[in-house]
């Protein structure tokens, strides 16, 4: 009985060396530049795969802590204001919007990312037309929050359109 061949990047198994491997497509018969080169590759593509991970996890926290903002904040903001009730009832609103997001978007992140960039937009922006001086308050937190969730998605789309040209990375997840 003959060994087997095993492909050095992922692991398949040959009875014969092929040009190529079948499953990521390394180089059997390549120069060694060619296949230091594709083994490189490859490590910086799961390297970008598990860095997308990380930015889900931290664009999760933001979404926790801007759900936070929105539920505690205006206790202490409205309590006194003469349509207090109904500001701190929306703001609970939001909150529980955003909370929700947080939580499913270890399963679903695009769209889980996407949305809240979206009504979060839109808050700093109604926000600003009724407040302009809002704007500016708070503006580091801002940038930061929205800068997060689109490096997520950005990230999110990248390694999508690495899965998607790789059959060995597709099974590689972020989730």
């Amino acid at each position: 009985m003959s060994d087997l061949i095993k492909c050095p990047t992922c692991k398949t198994d040959y009875e014969t060396q092929p040009d190529k491997c079948n499953n990521c497509g390394y180089p059997f018969n390549g120069t060694d530049m060619e296949k230091s080169h594709f083994v490189a590759h490859q490590i910086m593509k799961k390297g970008k795969i598990s860095d997308t991970k990380d930015s889900i996890k931290r664009t999760r926290t933001i979404l926790f802590v801007i759900a936070g903002f929105y539920i505690v904040i205006p206790f202490f903001k409205f309590a006194n204001a003469q349509y207090g009730g109904l500001m701190i009832a929306m703001s609970i609103f939001i909150g529980l919007i955003f909370l929700v997001f947080g939580f499913t978007a270890k399963k679903k992140p695009f769209i889980s990312i996407i949305i809240p960039l979206i009504l979060l937009i839109i808050f700093y922006v109604i926000d600003a037309i009724i407040e302009p001086t809002t704007l500016i308050r708070g503006i580091v937190w801002k940038i930061l929050f929205i800068g997060s969730m689109i490096y997520s998605l950005i990230s999110i789309i990248e390694s999508e359109k690495i899965k998607r040209e790789s059959e060995h990375l597709a099974t590689k997840d972020y989730k």
